[in-house]
């Protein structure tokens, strides 16, 4: 690492910004500094045309008037249509384990974005003030320098923390985030400074006891690089009560106390617990450091952070420890907050580094309606957990255990991370990506028995699944608040499929159970106006349920449309099914007899109220019933239709290995009527139109092959047995040559809808669309049919634009306009990265002997590509006759607002 060093004091302005960073801060990662802003501003969609508003004011009376019922508590509802979240430029990777809680970070080092209350993200709350480190210098007994280690803008009530320095240059903290795992790089040049947080999360794959603690590391080094000046440092790390939400800043008594392990223990560490309450569930923060042999730690057991602080910040700087109290602040408070610090002295030259871990102990949780309370996975580890006492032993472990887990962090990330033939951007996305199995309203619980007075539909397989993985959901997205919502997950479920099978297991095998389900509950849904049953039998369910509700009891809580309608929903269940039982669960037959019966179910429903006039094939209704639910669909389509395909395929297989040959016959017969159908019905010679009738019926859709590829990054061989390999490839061409490279200069993923002609389809809203998790699942077929330079493409256009070009790090939306806007942050779909990694090491070879990956394109060769998509963009205008079909679209007919 260079720096300047100059023995001489001068102000920060002063010095050149010469400052080269580490190799720490120069790995792979996303990366920026503390005055980033993005280079393109965003917004939520909120334009619909005045035709889109016509044709949806029946909905739109119909929502507001639900709408109007939360009017005081918008968390009820289970997507605020009217209200979208904005997304916030400066979010950083978010702390915690899988299924406990997490607690977001700011890139410029504040802590904000709390969700402890089970599967409900506050998105709107900003950094916290008090929740800080903070970075003292005394020189010759005398203090020469105090701030506070954030850049981030910090928003306080009058004479709040008055006396705090929080004017951290922007320009001097540099960030490089890399899940679970982030660097902040804070540099003091006027002193020679420099300090550097590691935040280390113990997301660890195949790892389901670790993975789950509440807890977080900070790994602080600060390094002397004046070649004659000696300091004493200090590093004093603060947090408060509640969440930065001002319902629980105040909503009990807080206490606190001091802990610290025996004397001759193999490490001691000393620590603070804050014990409050939030939304009347208790919750303990744990905050801890091990002792250095050169150090002094100290540790303040309250302050008030209501006021200006001045206690434990003069305290601090007059004496390089924090005070044990402040006296002020009483010791049944209900604003508190408590620290701890680490004093040393750093000579010349010099180095030191001490360890800090914030835990949050909060065992026993309820959902919205208190129905009933689940216990976190967690607290299976830990004895003093029901009394709401482990926030100490987290602390203590997570110190004990912080080298393993970084060894176990590297030894996953290593194969990816230091291959030469990955891109670096996708060494920073497939990880990053990752955020959201801590950072998506997560919860991981452990088993019940009496969740079975409730839910009397659960089998004994499925409950001892649970018995031994517990119970795991995640939200659609942060304002789309469903639990597990089914079609989405199809996609995402590739990052536990391939780093936590297990959970992946035991959602399948729930799903199942719910597939018989139903809920004799007459509803009114919002879009269509149309009355039917909550839950239909024989019909997987659209979600388990919103988190201000009661999940798992109230399921479907999405009632916008009648999903027992949605023709992928049950599809997708069948193809994940035999994934789940081909790739993960191959030696437990179990599985397999837990499943078929459901999916020879569902499949046979298909047959008798999907297929219209009998010919194999299933056809789409013209109303939103599928997951391009603004988006319609009539007659036979190419997203539905290839889904049907595969699912035909694999429900053959099933019966075969079952020996259900009556039921395999007829599956073949059909699956063999059903592809002379699709064919003749949507191939035009160069693609698979969108569907057989529809204002997008000649849509290059970049999803069409959707069935196709799920299949094939399983089976290949079954795969090939349902459509023609130089159809696939023409057709993946064509998505690639249209909806690729001439959407947003070819630098922006694959829109949905692209017209022949190279016009993005605007007839429906969603078509004009490019949906992140679905651009990922295209780049992943283009790997499985070796087309690998296309695939990091098309994917780089989704993982740039939101990272490096819109702010949206962190909180990848659901979808991009070409500019503009954008539609739901922080969602479960783009999960399906993993998917592409799933393909480079089953199709590729990747890591092994038998890797077969192109070499990176040299400078030129990128030039070249770029100036190859430039002319494909320019000069694609073929018409309709020139692609072999004859088109019907209209140019500018748009479609119903938005639901999803």
């Amino acid at each position: 690492m260079r720096r300047r060093r100059n023995s001489k004091k001068m102000s920060a302005d002063d010095v050149a910004d010469d400052w080269l960073p580490s190799t720490t801060m120069s790995g792979p990662g996303w990366k920026a500094r503390g005055d980033r802003k993005p280079k393109e501003k965003r917004v939520p969609f909120n334009r619909p045309t005045p035709y889109q508003i016509y044709e949806a004011l029946p909905f739109v009376r119909r929502y507001f008037m639900y709408w109007m019922k939360h009017t005081f508590d918008k968390e009820k509802l289970f997507i605020n249509t009217f209200q979208p979240l904005k997304h916030k430029p400066y979010y950083g990777v978010p702390c915690g384990g899988i299924g406990c809680g997490a607690i977001g970070r700011d890139f410029r080092g504040g802590f904000c974005k709390f969700s402890l209350r089970p599967g409900l993200v506050e998105h709107k709350v900003d950094v916290v003030a008090a929740d800080q480190f903070i970075l003292s210098v005394r020189e010759n007994d005398r203090c020469i320098y105090q701030k506070v280690l954030s850049a981030a803008d910090v928003h306080r009530s009058s004479g709040q923390l008055s006396t705090w320095d929080f004017g951290f240059p922007k320009k001097n903290v540099h960030y490089r985030g890399l899940f679970p795992r982030s660097w902040t790089t804070f540099r003091i040049p006027e002193l020679g400074l420099t300090v550097v947080i590691r935040q280390v999360s113990p997301v660890l794959p195949n790892n389901y006891e670790d993975t789950t603690y509440p807890v977080c590391l900070f790994l602080i080094d600060v390094e002397n690089t004046t070649s004659d000046r000696e300091y004493d440092v200090s590093v004093a790390f603060t947090f408060r009560n509640g969440t930065g939400n001002r319902r629980w800043e105040r909503e009990a008594e807080c206490s606190a106390v001091k802990f610290e392990t025996p004397e001759g223990s193999a490490e001691q560490v000393t620590g603070v617990s804050l014990y409050h309450r939030i939304s009347g569930m208790p919750c303990t923060y744990g905050l801890a450091s091990t002792h250095n042999k050169d150090s002094v730690l100290s540790v303040c057991e309250r302050f008030d952070p209501s006021k200006n602080g001045g206690a434990l910040w003069n305290h601090l700087m007059q004496t390089g420890d924090v005070p044990s109290i402040e006296e002020e602040c009483a010791i049944n408070a209900r604003e508190m907050a408590v620290a701890v610090c680490n004093r040393f002295t750093l000579p010349p030259l010099s180095s030191k580094t001490h360890d800090y871990a914030l835990s949050w102990d909060m065992p026993k949780v309820h959902f919205g309606s208190t129905g009933r309370s689940y216990h976190r996975r967690y607290t299976r580890f830990f004895e003093a957990s029901e009394a709401g006492s482990a926030a100490d032993s987290l602390c203590v472990r997570a110190l004990r255990l912080r080298h393993k887990w970084e060894e176990e962090i590297e030894k996953w990330q290593s194969p990816i991370l230091t291959h030469d033939k990955l891109p670096d951007w996708y060494k920073s996305a497939i990880f990053n990506e990752l955020y959201f199995i801590t950072d998506g309203g997560t919860v991981w619980f452990e088993f019940d028995e009496n969740w079975a007075d409730h839910e009397a539909h659960l089998s004994d397989y499925t409950k001892e699944k649970m018995k031994n993985i517990g119970r795991f959901g995640y939200l659609e997205s942060w304002e789309y608040r469903m639990v597990n919502t089914y079609d989405v997950h199809f996609y995402a479920s590739y990052a536990l499929a391939e780093l936590w099978p297990e959970l992946e297991l035991t959602v399948q095998s729930e799903f199942t159970d719910q597939v018989y389900h139903s809920i004799e509950k007459p509803t009114r849904f919002h879009m269509e106006g149309d009355w039917a049953n909550v839950k239909t039998a024989s019909r997987v369910p659209h979600d388990l349920g919103n988190p201000a509700d009661e999940p798992w009891i109230a399921t479907n809580a999405y009632v916008m449309h009648d999903t027992g309608k949605w023709k992928d929903l049950n599809m997708k269940y069948v193809l994940t099914s035999w994934r789940d039982y081909v790739v993960l669960s191959e030696e437990h037959q179990e599985f397999l007899h837990h499943t078929w019966p459901a999916v020879k179910m569902i499949m046979l429903e298909a047959l008798a109220n999907w297929d219209q006039n009998g010919d194999g094939m299933i056809e789409n209704f013209g109303k939103a019933d599928q997951t391009y639910d603004a988006w319609q669909m009539e007659g036979v389509s190419a997203y539905c239709g290839s889904l049907w395909l595969a699912s035909l395929r694999v429900s053959i297989e099933m019966a075969r290995l079952l020996e259900d040959g009556e039921t395999e016959k007829l599956f073949l017969e059909t699956l063999n009527k059903a592809k002379k159908v699709f064919v003749d019905v949507l191939w035009t010679g160069t693609y698979f139109r969108f569907c057989e009738r529809s204002r997008s019926r000649e849509t290059v859709m970049a999803d069409q092959l959707c069935g196709y590829w799920f299949l094939q990054s399983v089976s290949p061989e079954m795969a090939d047995d349902l459509l023609p390999s130089h159809m696939v490839r023409s057709a993946l061409d064509t998505i690639y040559r249209l909806n690729v490279c001439q959407f947003g200069n070819g630098q922006m993923g694959a829109v949905n809808g692209m017209k022949p002609s190279g016009v993005v389809d605007r007839e429906y809203i969603q078509a004009d669309e490019m949906w992140t998790g679905v651009t990922y699942a295209v780049a992943s077929l283009l790997i499985q049919q070796g087309e690998v330079e296309k695939a990091f493409h098309t994917a780089s256009g989704s993982y740039l634009t939101c990272f490096e070009q819109t702010g949206l790090q962190y909180q990848t939306p659901e979808a991009l306009y070409e500019s503009k806007f954008y539609r739901a942050i922080g969602y479960m779909r783009p999960l399906s990265i993993w998917a592409m990694q799933w393909s480079l090491k089953k199709h590729c070879g990747l890591n092994t002997s038998k890797e077969r990956l192109p070499k990176l394109p040299s400078e030129q060769e990128k030039k070249t590509s770029e100036d190859t998509v430039k002319r494909v963009k320019t000069s694609a205008s073929e018409d309709s006759s020139s692609l072999g079909y004859v088109s019907d679209y209209r140019e500018e007919k748009t479609a119903p607002t938005r639901t999803r």
